[in-house]
């Protein structure tokens, strides 16, 4: 199984896998910005389209907003692509946040129902340097993937529900599982919870944002009272400013609560993924917050792969490398102050 640590190499595979395509690609993402970066990109989809393929994009209303009524977007569909914005939001709702979801945060793209790309990053010139992890999924695992995308699709261009959704319990060394909130269901969350649950010795999460609902701080806290080490892995900063002041106020809580707790530094950690002991692990766009188990359309892949697994348990102590614990980045900012 093929993975890429960081944005740079995430987008030159992403744009490869699109420059190869022969008869079809569908492509969904929260942030393309119109700059360099994103312009580029939906310059290729349009030449694939010109070519005579397939080019379906669904883009988030809210995370590429810079794109609405572009002239990118309007290139694209003269070139005869078609584009939808997901969850488009009015004026008005900007004094209504509770109005402001679902959104769709997944980051994919399938090519010629024959490869799919799965990850956490987005295309902006912003996010140039970020640790991203994008995998690329194998082909039991992308057909689920594709099937997915389809059913947003008709969703979204018919009006019509999900009627076919699959079993919310996951099979297999290896799975597709979403976050769809318009169905209420949540296969990463339930997937991640029974792991938790069911928990040994050790649990390693790396995400930029951790505000966890309820059950889950609960099977955490749980897990630790049954011996379980809980690794808890924070970038140092991120593009959201109020979730860096959150996690800021929030990540003592976790250390006095006796997890490890450690700080990434010199740029953004955007990949989110978790080990749970050796044999359970998940990695995709699903951030460990409210907001992605609750509220946001999200999709990962989870795996029972021992040898899988341990390809993201030998991530999680490379990025240990780049990371301080909460103490010494304490004593850090401290010096820099000084």
């Amino acid at each position: 199984m093929q993975f890429h640590l960081s944005a740079e190499e995430a987008w030159y595979n992403l744009t490869r896998a699109t420059a190869e395509a022969k008869m079809s690609i569908d492509f969904e993402q929260y942030i393309v910005r119109d700059d360099e970066m994103g312009r580029d990109f939906l310059d290729l989809l349009g030449r694939k389209a010109r070519e005579g393929v397939r080019v379906r994009v669904i883009l988030d209303a809210f995370g590429s907003r810079t794109l609405r009524g572009s002239d990118a977007i309007t290139a694209l569909r003269q070139a005869g692509a078609q584009v939808i914005f997901y969850g488009g939001l009015r004026f008005w709702q900007v004094f209504t946040p509770w109005k402001w979801f679902p959104r769709t945060h997944v980051k994919t793209l399938h090519v010629d129902g024959r490869l799919t790309l799965l990850g956490s990053m987005g295309l902006a010139e912003y996010m140039r340097g970020w640790r991203d992890t994008q995998v690329v999924l194998t082909p039991d695992i992308s057909k689920a993937a594709e099937a997915d995308f389809e059913r947003l699709w008709t969703r979204l261009t018919r009006g019509k529900p999900d009627r076919d959704l699959p079993p919310e319990a996951l099979a297999g060394p290896r799975s597709y599982a979403v976050q769809i909130p318009e169905d209420h269901y949540g296969q990463i969350y339930e997937s991640l919870l029974q792991a938790v649950e069911r928990a040994r010795h050790s649990i390693r999460i790396a995400t930029p944002y951790f505000f966890p609902p309820k059950r889950l701080r609960n099977a955490l806290l749980a897990a630790q009272d049954r011996g379980v080490s809980i690794h808890l892995m924070l970038s140092g900063r991120t593009d959201v400013r109020s979730a860096d002041f959150m996690t800021k106020r929030l990540k003592f809580k976790w250390l006095k609560l006796g997890f490890e707790v450690l700080v990434y530094q010199n740029t953004t950690l955007h990949a989110k993924y978790a080990v749970i002991d050796g044999d359970w692990g998940t990695v995709g766009s699903c951030n460990f917050d409210v907001l992605s188990l609750h509220l946001n359309r999200e999709a990962n892949m989870v795996v029972r792969d021992p040898g899988v697994v341990a390809i993201l348990a030998s991530h999680f102590e490379t990025d240990r490398q780049h990371c301080l614990l909460l103490g010494e980045t304490v004593a850090a900012e401290a010096m820099e102050i000084a």
